[in-house]
This record gives C-alpha cells, sequence and structure tokens, in this order.
C-alpha cells in the first residue's frame, strides 16, 4: 500500500540517556508523526507525568502527552487536573483491583466528560525488581475487565494494549461488540505471536470494518518500530484489508479519538 502517516498511541518514556530523542528519530524514519507519550515513573524506570510532559512542551508537534494514572491510588480530581494541564488521555497498568471494579468509575467518568482515551495494559503484565509485594495481579487486567467499562461509559475511548495476549480470543470478541473498544499489536511473544494473530483473523472474517478496529502502538522501543509497522502490514495482506481500513489502524482511530 502507499504510505500513509501514523500516529502511534502507546510509547512509554524510559529513563534513559538519548532515549526520547533516538525513539523520536527511528520513529518519524519508520513514518511515525506524532506519539502519544507516557511515563510510569520510577516503579517502571520512566519518567513521570511532570516529566512527559516537559517532552512535550520540548517537542509539541510530535509528542502528544498522556498522564500515567495508578487505578486505586490516582482519582478523579486528579484527572481533571490532567486534563488541565494539558494532557490529552490515560495510561494504566497495575491496577488494585479488577479494571471493572466500582472503586475506579469516577475516573473512567472523569475520563469520559474529558474525552481522554485510556490505554489500559491488558494480559499478563512484566515484573521489575522493584515490584515485590505490590499489590496488583495480572488477573485484574484480562480484556474482559474492559466490557462492562465499554457498557457503562459509551464515550470512553478504550485502547486495550497486547491484544490481550494470552486471551486474544476475548479482545478480539470485544472489538467486534463494543464500538469504542479498541487493541494494538505490540509486544505479542514470538512464541504466540502466530497462534494470537490466527485467533483474531478467524474473529474478523466480517471484513475491513473489523480489522479496522485495530490501534498502531509499539511501546516506542526505537529499534521496534520498523518491525512491528512491517508485521502490521502482513497482517493486513494477508487478510485482504483494504486501504481505508489500514489508514484508520495506523492513524484515523487515534485521530479521531483523540480530536485532531
Amino acid at each position: 500500500m502507499a504510505s500513509v502517516r501514523i500516529i502511534d498511541n502507546h510509547c512509554h518514556y524510559q529513563r534513559i540517556d538519548g532515549y526520547l530523542e533516538r525513539m523520536l528519530e527511528a520513529g518519524q524514519a519508520a513514518g511515525v508523526e506524532r506519539f502519544c507519550l507516557n511515563g510510569g515513573g520510577p516503579r517502571w524506570g520512566q519518567h513521570d507525568n511532570e516529566g512527559v510532559m516537559r517532552a512535550a512542551e520540548r517537542y509539541p508537534e510530535a509528542i502528544i502527552p498522556f498522564a500515567f494514572c495508578y487505578l486505586g491510588e490516582n482519582t478523579a480530581a486528579e484527572v481533571y487536573a490532567w486534563y488541565r494541564a494539558g494532557f490529552r488521555g490515560l495510561k494504566t497498568q497495575c491496577p488494585t483491583s479488577f479494571y471493572d471494579d466500582d472503586e475506579f468509575f469516577p475516573v473512567y467518568a472523569a475520563a469520559e466528560e474529558c474525552r481522554m482515551p485510556i490505554l489500559f495494559h491488558t494480559g499478563i503484565s512484566a515484573r521489575r525488581p522493584n515490584h515485590d509485594h505490590w499489590d496488583t495481579s495480572s488477573r485484574y487486567m484480562m480484556p474482559m475487565t474492559l466490557d462492562r467499562l465499554a457498557r457503562c461509559f459509551p464515550d470512553l475511548t478504550i485502547w486495550g494494549a497486547h491484544l490481550g495476549l494470552p486471551d486474544t480470543w476475548h479482545a478480539a470478541m470485544l472489538m467486534s461488540v463494543h464500538p469504542r473498544v479498541y487493541f494494538d499489536l505490540c509486544g505479542l511473544l514470538p512464541a504466540y505471536k502466530n497462534t494470537a494473530l490466527t485467533d483474531f483473523a478467524r474473529m474478523f472474517q466480517r471484513g475491513d470494518d473489523h480489522f479496522g478496529k485495530l490501534v498502531f502502538g509499539s511501546e516506542g522501543g526505537p529499534e521496534g518500530f520498523n518491525r512491528l509497522i512491517h508485521e502490521y502490514r502482513e497482517v493486513f495482506t494477508a487478510n485482504k484489508v483494504g486501504q481505508a481500513a489500514q489508514e484508520r489502524v495506523f492513524r484515523g482511530n487515534v485521530a479521531e479519538a483523540l480530536r485532531l
């Protein structure tokens, strides 16, 4: 297909010297023009929300700032404050309970009111050495926990990361049922990738409208942009996905949610 402009909705701001500049350079060389940047702070070896906003102020044409929201710690009042500060969406991972716990509903209501998409980590979560005794569970983050949110907050845009691995079948079903639920394909482990994408393709025999529910998210690693773009395009070619649907995946879905 002809080259398209790409918006990456899933980039982490790693606390590594020169990381931001390498990410921008590599991404732009691969065709990515905008980067939705988030940072989980020291727990993840990343910059925090203040660091993300400083990066957005340095590169306003490239970086779209997302606030990292720790469900069970951060509040709806903070969501409104982040919105007023210029954040365009939220990223969340490792909640203190299931994503669809009533405790978190005020946060979701605030995000819906502010029209801030939420990027949810879904599936098995990584673990760092400083994560011992962290009261969370990958079970809290499985794709099916997003089903209730899509029903209770119909105007909230929900982005699920990693196709919910290993529950890729559930992720595919959720996209087919809910208008504002989307998933990205980054982070699929090689041993599971073929099976995951086969499951996904099996669910989406109904055409481009369903393949078009994917979004492009890379996690921002400078070395990964070209490889991941190639993998998305392989999926599209194998399943005869049309150019209009591909453009929605690479740009349109995210641009619409962020009102770009």
